[in-house]
């Protein structure tokens, strides 16, 4: 891990825990264990730190898809399951920058930040426009859905889980623990967006 990304870390679960506007750039300097004027060295403002932190952590996922798109080893049906194993993969090992991003969601202040998220988020609706419409084709989705509604039905599905994850246990009568959302309820999450995904499509496996 580069310098930089140590620091990047550092912010992401301090941006996590106090939000945006309550850490400041000493309180990151501290946590990272280097001096104020690296922050500046290496980013300029707390704001393009933010901006650097967006673009590592959702960068690996837009290559993601793109390989994913071009994959012809992969049925039309596996490629939406691969994206959204994938997700949900990028989800569970950096919790703390998902819960970065529902905070600036509902903030709206760091403008470069959110056009940068609906950037990105573009780029996944194209991709699940593309492969919908290969499925549409070859006969493997019976039912025409909205590229944009199918993935927020998909992200919005795997966001109110995680914080719904207290009610989940309370009704099934587990304990949540660390170990028991990584090793049980991230898969649970998993097959339930699998299977409504199939159905809302129309996927046919002989297709």
């Amino acid at each position: 891990m580069t310098k930089k990304e140590h620091i990047l870390e550092k912010a992401e679960e301090l941006f996590s825990e106090k939000g945006f506007d309550a850490t400041s750039v000493r309180d990151i300097s501290k946590a990272a264990g280097i001096n104020i004027a690296m922050i500046s060295y290496y980013f300029g403002s707390k704001e393009k730190l933010m901006e650097e932190l967006f673009k590592m952590r959702m960068s690996a996922g837009l290559v993601s898809v793109k390989e994913i798109a071009e994959n012809t080893d992969l049925t039309t049906v596996e490629k939406i399951e691969k994206a959204l194993t994938g997700y949900i993969e990028r989800v569970k090992t950096h919790k703390s920058f998902y819960r970065v991003i529902l905070a600036e969601q509902a903030t709206n202040k760091n403008k470069s930040v959110i056009r940068f998220l609906g950037k990105s988020k573009e780029s996944y609706a194209q991709f699940f426009e593309t492969v919908l419409a290969e499925g549409y084709e070859s006969g493997s989705f019976k039912h025409k859905v909205d590229p944009v509604l199918f993935m927020t039905t998909i992200t919005g599905t795997i966001m109110q889980s995680l914080l719904n994850k207290q009610l989940y246990a309370t009704h099934h009568g587990v304990k949540v623990t660390e170990e028991w959302i990584r090793d049980v309820y991230f898969d649970k999450i998993k097959e339930h967006l699998k299977s409504i995904t199939r159905n809302i499509l129309g996927y046919e496996s002989n297709s």
